[in-house]
């Protein structure tokens, strides 16, 4: 019996290491993945070109339009967007969405929304669009 217990001892030692192990790979991997986001947000100038464009599309709908430039703007935002890996676009523009242009109210706030979720598909990027990571709250 004394050795069926060590053994259960060391058997629940063993789980806990393995355990500890793996859930400090996981935390240390989402960190890690969470930091190369922000690099690359910061090194694309957090989506400036981006909220240039967004905010031209804004004045745009309110009658304001200058197509050239608009086409310009949104090339230069394709740009940044094609700079940063797939899995960090869509967290680079709902981040910019709320900093940076979550001052917009009603209608104009769901056009743009709508108009960044898209932005990925716009410059044949994937995924192509960030439903999930832009929200309207």
């Amino acid at each position: 019996m004394a050795k069926f217990t060590a053994l259960a001892a060391i058997l629940v030692a063993l789980l806990f290491i393995a355990h500890t192990t793996a859930y400090r790979t996981i935390v240390t991997t989402t960190d890690r993945q969470s930091h190369s986001c922000r690099e690359q947000l910061q090194q694309q100038q957090y989506l400036n070109e981006c909220e240039r464009f967004l905010r031209q599309k804004c004045q745009s709908q309110s009658g304001r339009r200058d197509t050239t430039s608009e086409e310009q703007q949104l090339e230069q935002c394709c740009d940044q967007l094609r700079d940063m890996s797939r899995r960090c676009r869509c967290d680079g523009l709902s981040e910019l969405v709320s900093e940076q242009l979550g001052h917009l109210q009603g209608e104009e706030r769901r056009e743009i929304l709508q108009i960044a979720r898209n932005l990925p598909n716009e410059c044949n990027l994937r995924p192509g669009r960030c439903d999930s990571e832009i929200r309207s709250n």
